[in-house]
């Protein structure tokens, strides 16, 4: 995943070009004793001090940790709110979309067969999926079950494809894995590829017996992952009314609303690219899946799911990754984790983002120690950076860097936006200025413009607010997962020609161009 932060700064940069250089309650700790734990009662007050000061730098409504050691579950604590519109609290009981942790979650299904003999890591993909393809036949002969999880298949996932996600089923999924770029060497390049990750669901069900569809591998995972773990309010779904009343809202921050106001964030779908990406859970199942991490493939309650060697085998390092933090080496993708060492500390981890949920769940293999955090808006990825890595400090009594770095990082990127808001048309747009460009486009796309003047350009439940720039029907995505990007609107001068919209990728060329239908 780029991160988040990454992105807005490469998006305001391109803006400068473009305009030509204008200016809560703790819940009980276990009772083990204190002097033979890593997680000391002292870690754990200064943890949760950090965690309160530092979501108010990020303007982020609401937070909750877990912290395990061993097979214990040490401290879990919400922090804020769930949900701003109504002041409801973040609790260790809140249910959140986790995103991308649910790679590793599907790592340790895929696990599970490999222990029954049902598949291998090495086995071929088509051998399981025979329509599985890529743009290459000897690539496809070459990929293998591991390879679908171990982000090195050398294929570049187009970002645009997840507008499409919610509307896909399998077969659509491996049609556009078939004409991805491929972007470098087998086993050698790393890229993040969310639709090549989840077909490795699919292989699964399959290797089960089952036919690959979203609904066999939901039924597999509830099965064999989170019943036996106790993970009782965990379950894959974009079903928000299966949710019950605690759920977390996430939210985002829009160009007009500017950075310290939350605004709630659409709750997209994410579809057929579910085991990549789409369970919901609470800290309390978190804790209880990470202790059967650190037992080995054996839960809370002392039931073996799968062989410590097998689950081993997805966490060892494979294609290395070039992660861009300070302090951090070694980096390296496995099957859902991703292996490093921050200031010689060594960590196992992974990321969930998804329109504004953000996840950070972290082991630490020689403390025996792990930590999952949720945060409800897209600061959360700067935010679960510095909590993750503070706490790494923390545990191994190092000099504290991670907040002076955060701050720098965060600020050098939204310290500009002011300054580049100023040279900036109004968003409050004149309806005559847009009459032109309102209406309904191509592939379910509509054009129209609020009440307050802005203009948004939207489907279903993607919506982009279109901030104008000084130059001819050009547009800045000022909200969501698109921030940053630009639609160009072509409005011909003889009225009988209909106008178009393009979104423009980063070297300015349209991406996706969709046609006015009335």
């Amino acid at each position: 995943m780029q991160r988040f932060w990454m992105r807005i700064g490469l998006a305001l940069a391109l803006v400068a070009l473009v305009v030509g250089g204008l200016p809560v309650v703790p819940l009980p700790t276990t009772a083990a004793a204190q002097d033979e734990r890593w997680v000391t009662d002292e870690i754990i007050a200064e943890f949760a001090a950090f965690v309160e000061g530092e979501m108010a730098y990020y303007h982020v409504p609401g937070v909750a940790v877990g912290i395990v050691e061993g097979d214990e579950v040490v401290h879990t604590q919400g922090f804020g709110v769930r949900n701003v519109e109504t002041g409801d609290p973040f609790t260790p009981q809140t249910r959140f979309r986790i995103g991308s942790t649910t790679k590793s979650m599907t790592a340790l299904l895929v696990a599970q067969l490999v222990d029954e003999g049902a598949l291998d890591w090495d086995t071929p993909v088509v051998e399981i999926l025979p329509d599985f393809q890529t743009a290459q036949p000897e690539l496809t002969a070459l990929i293998t079950v591991r390879d679908l999880m171990g982000m090195d298949t050398g294929l570049v996932s187009d970002q645009m494809t997840s507008l499409e996600w919610d509307a896909w089923t399998v077969d659509d999924l491996l049609a556009a894995i078939a004409v991805q770029e491929i972007g470098g060497e087998y086993s050698e390049f790393f890229s993040y590829n969310n639709e090549v990750y989840a077909t490795a669901g699919y292989v699964a069900a399959a290797a089960a017996g089952r036919e690959p569809t979203p609904a066999s591998y939901t039924d597999l995972m509830q099965v064999r992952v989170f019943d036996p773990i106790g993970m009782t309010e965990t379950s894959l779904t974009d079903d928000l009314s299966t949710l019950g009343d605690n759920f977390a809202r996430s939210y985002e921050f829009t160009l007009v609303s500017g950075i310290e106001t939350p605004v709630a964030a659409a709750p997209l779908p994410i579809g057929v690219l579910g085991p990549a990406g789409n369970t919901w859970s609470t800290i309390d199942d978190m804790n209880r899946y990470l202790i059967t991490h650190l037992n080995g493939g054996v839960t809370p309650d002392g039931e073996r799911i799968v062989s410590a060697e097998t689950l081993a085998e997805t966490y060892q390092p494979g294609v290395s990754m070039d992660v861009g933090l300070p302090g951090v080496e070694d980096a390296a993708y496995g099957m859902g984790w991703v292996t490093e060492t921050y200031r010689d500390i060594p960590i196992r981890y992974h990321d969930g983002g998804w329109e504004g949920y953000r996840t950070q769940m972290m082991i630490f293999p020689e403390a025996n120690v792990g930590l999952v955090i949720f945060t409800n808006h897209v600061f959360g990825d700067v935010l679960n950076y510095a909590l993750g890595y503070a706490f790494a400090e923390m545990l191994y009594d190092r000099e504290p860097v991670v907040p002076h770095q955060s701050h720098a990082f965060f600020d050098d990127i939204y310290g500009s936006l002011d300054d580049v808001l100023a040279g900036l048309p109004s968003p409050y747009l004149e309806p005559d200025t847009v009459a032109p460009l309102v209406g309904e486009y191509e592939d379910g796309w509509q054009v129209w413009q609020r009440d307050d003047g802005t203009l948004w350009m939207e489907r279903g439940s993607w919506q982009f607010l279109l901030y104008p720039l000084p130059l001819p029907h050009l547009y800045l995505v000022g909200n969501g997962s698109a921030f940053g990007m630009m639609i160009q609107f072509s409005v011909p001068e003889d009225a009988g020609e209909p106008v178009s919209a393009a979104l423009l990728d980063e070297e300015m060329d349209p991406a996706l161009s969709f046609i006015k239908l009335d």
